[in-house]
């Protein structure tokens, strides 16, 4: 009985609540967590990931990382931080090489945005060309539609994609690292889609949308606010 009376006011606050905050759900674009969450690794290359701070010149390379905030994806380096790092032995300036090889998937999320822009550097090694590639792909339905590399540099630029083709649809970002030669490691962080005017959407309101168009929104996320 108490849940039916309810009802009603639950679902004029569906109607009313802005959309960001109906979501109550984030996205570990950046590896701000310091962890994995929200990505699901394959094989051992990410074993050690994310990094903190900037490792290449920690380790004298000449080549700062320009990550954004603590953490980011270095695949050439083995140093997580003061806490987790210092637990496992490691070092600033502490590195795993361009052995180990696999596959970093993010969960899913609607394309709403114009434009998706994040940061990229390390080997390249383009998915299309390359045997053995390092890259970082969107994927469609497991199919890669768009596919961006760095330039054998450890410091990571500012990349854009024009994702206007694929509005509305269910993607995930893959970043490979497929490669054990030189220069076989990707470098990754901070991930966001972008209005038609260029600003950054938050992922509350991306993953508040599912792939209809629709609001999703739970009454867990609900009970959470109200």
């Amino acid at each position: 009985m108490y849940f039916s009376l309810m009802m009603p006011s639950v679902l004029l606050i569906l109607l009313v609540l802005p959309i960001n905050i109906a979501s109550a759900r984030a996205f570990n674009n950046d590896f701000e967590t310091g962890d994995l969450t929200d990505w699901e690794k394959d094989d051992v290359a990410f074993d050690f990931q994310p990094t903190w701070g900037d490792n290449p010149t920690a380790r004298g390379r000449g080549q700062p990382s320009e990550h954004q905030g603590d953490w980011w994806l270095g695949l050439y380096e083995k140093y997580q931080g003061p806490k987790v790092g210092k637990k496992l032995g490691q070092n600033p300036g502490a590195t795993q090489g361009d052995g180990p090889q696999g596959t970093l998937t993010s969960i899913e999320f609607t394309i709403i945005g114009k434009t998706m822009n994040f940061l990229v550097g390390g080997g390249n090694h383009p998915w299309k060309d390359d045997p053995a590639p390092c890259s970082v792909n969107l994927e469609i339905k497991g199919k890669v539609v768009l596919t961006s590399t760095g330039k054998a540099t450890e410091t990571m630029a500012r990349v854009e994609w024009d994702i206007s083709e694929f509005n509305g649809k269910t993607a995930q970002i893959v970043v490979v690292d497929n490669n054990s030669g030189g220069w076989g490691h990707p470098n990754f962080d901070d991930i966001h889609q972008a209005d038609s005017k260029g600003k950054n959407i938050p992922w509350e309101q991306v993953l508040s949308v599912d792939a209809r168009g629709k609001l999703a929104v739970t009454w867990a996320q609900m009970k959470k606010y109200y």
